[in-house]
């Protein structure tokens, strides 16, 4: 069964232990608490005090982890969501950390070089 966090922001997938990240137009994943707490498949409640003990710490800023583009839905980015990520233990959040841990963090350009063009550059 997939679980999946969907929103005109961008959408996070984890299914059989593989994660899919599709970032919404400004390049992040913005989802509510609903879309996280199912995504992780935990409960509501578990997403939005392990949000509050975050912020109490000082582990992240709100001003950088939220957004509020409606007057009924808080938003939550990608960050916001790796720290949950590593607060929560079920096996979809740990699918999760496994991706944080072995994406790439940059776009990777391959080249592929011929035999005739090494010999040049040598």
């Amino acid at each position: 069964m997939a679980t999946t966090g969907e929103r005109a922001t961008g959408t996070i997938t984890i299914e059989y232990n593989t994660v899919t990240v599709t970032p919404g137009a400004d390049g992040d994943v913005w989802l509510t608490p609903s879309e996280i707490a199912r995504m992780f498949e935990v409960f509501v409640s578990a997403v939005t005090s392990n949000i509050r003990a975050i912020y109490k710490h000082g582990a992240l800023r709100m001003s950088e982890t939220s957004n509020l583009p409606t007057a009924h839905a808080e938003l939550y980015n990608l960050e916001m969501i790796s720290a949950l990520a590593f607060r929560v233990d079920t096996p979809q959040s740990a699918a999760f950390r496994r991706w944080l841990i072995r994406r790439p963090h940059s776009r990777m350009v391959v080249l592929k070089v011929s035999q005739v063009e090494r010999t040049v550059v040598n």
